[in-house]
């Protein structure tokens, strides 16, 4: 039985600081189009929701309000040498089977045969739209218009981003249908998207990182040497978790040092993700990421001070120290300081 490895948290990270609320001028340099048509003159029209995957799917992280907004969610963009001098409408509607499709590819687990094995509804994305779920407003009635002159225009909604925190994940998946405007292909491969919408909670943002770790200097690992590593970020996965974005090293890799905090370094197979209860003491670390055979885990030091592991609102300072297991290797235990610096 072949089991799927990119639980919906690993797609959270991924994705919450890709591409959405970029520029039009981006767009119309041909900068994170799906498919870079520069130089040509096909006038293809397609979604571009990220240029990071083939996959259509982004997770788009909010702030967190009570009072519905406008939110920008599927770009529509014209791949054309010259964009066309008057607006082009494009029609866009739900797409139920294509969110379907990307829950199952996604969250299930499948046979050799390519059959599921076990469908795991539980972790699946819900689409607004019916009693029960957060309600929104879809702008000018899903038709999305590309101004004169531009390359791209959004699928957008009024919501309140609040309300998508609970239990339920909630995704908009939406495909166009038709383009107003006779000589304007539908792609055939980019003709749909999904966005996740995740409020970012209060720990979400860019933090300056102190960090020390002990217990692998036998390994080229500084030891008990504590050292500025630089911006990090704190991505929000859920109401009270956040994913480690390693803005130095890339990804979401744990940061360290090299002996003697010679260099900044990062430990493959690693995605540190942070979790918080209601009164903002850090409960729990743990690794995001598959195990790769090498047994790399998180958990919190259990011998750490009772006041250690916490988040202080008043300096929004976040304190952790947490021990990195693996395979044939001592414990090593990490000890990070995080002071917030701005939003992401």
């Amino acid at each position: 039985m072949m089991k799927k490895i990119n639980i919906r948290l690993l797609i959270a990270v991924t994705f919450v600081s890709a591409f959405m609320g970029c520029k039009d001028k981006d767009f119309d340099n041909y900068k994170i189009q799906s498919n870079d048509a520069h130089g040509s003159s096909q006038n293809m029209i397609s979604t571009a929701v990220t240029a990071g995957s083939s996959n259509q799917f982004l997770a788009d992280a909010v702030d967190a309000s009570a009072t519905a907004t406008d939110i920008q969610l599927i770009p529509v963009v014209i791949t054309a040498l010259n964009p066309p001098s008057h607006d082009i409408h494009v029609k866009m509607v739900p797409a139920p089977d294509f969110l379907a499709a990307y829950n199952s590819a996604t969250f299930d687990d499948f046979n050799d045969d390519g059959t599921i094995a076990l469908a795991h509804p539980e972790l699946y994305y819900v689409m607004p739209g019916d009693p029960g779920t957060p309600a929104f407003t879809l702008k000018n009635d899903g038709i999305v218009t590309i101004p004169a002159g531009k390359t791209v225009g959004y699928l957008s909604i009024n919501t309140a981003s609040a309300d998508y925190f609970g239990a339920t994940s909630y995704a908009f998946a939406y495909q166009i249908e038709s383009v107003q405007e006779s000589g304007y292909p539908i792609s055939g491969n980019n003709y749909a998207g999904i966005v996740a919408i995740i409020p970012k909670n209060k720990y979400d943002g860019k933090y300056e990182l102190n960090i020390e770790t002990d217990g692998w200097q036998g390994y080229g690992i500084s030891n008990a040497l504590p050292g500025d590593y630089g911006t990090i970020g704190m991505a929000t996965t859920s109401l009270t978790s956040n994913a480690f974005v390693n803005y130095v090293a890339g990804g979401n890799l744990q940061a360290a040092f090299t002996a003697n905090n010679a260099t900044k370094t990062a430990f493959g197979a690693t995605s540190p993700v942070f979790v918080f209860n209601s009164s903002d003491v850090l409960v729990d670390v743990f690794n995001s990421t598959p195990d790769d055979g090498r047994g790399r885990a998180f958990n919190i030091d259990p011998v750490a001070p009772a006041s250690t592991n916490k988040y202080d609102p008043t300096t929004k300072t976040i304190s952790a120290q947490y021990i990195m297991h693996q395979n044939g290797r001592p414990d090593q235990t990490i000890k990070a300081t995080m002071v917030y610096t701005g939003s992401r």
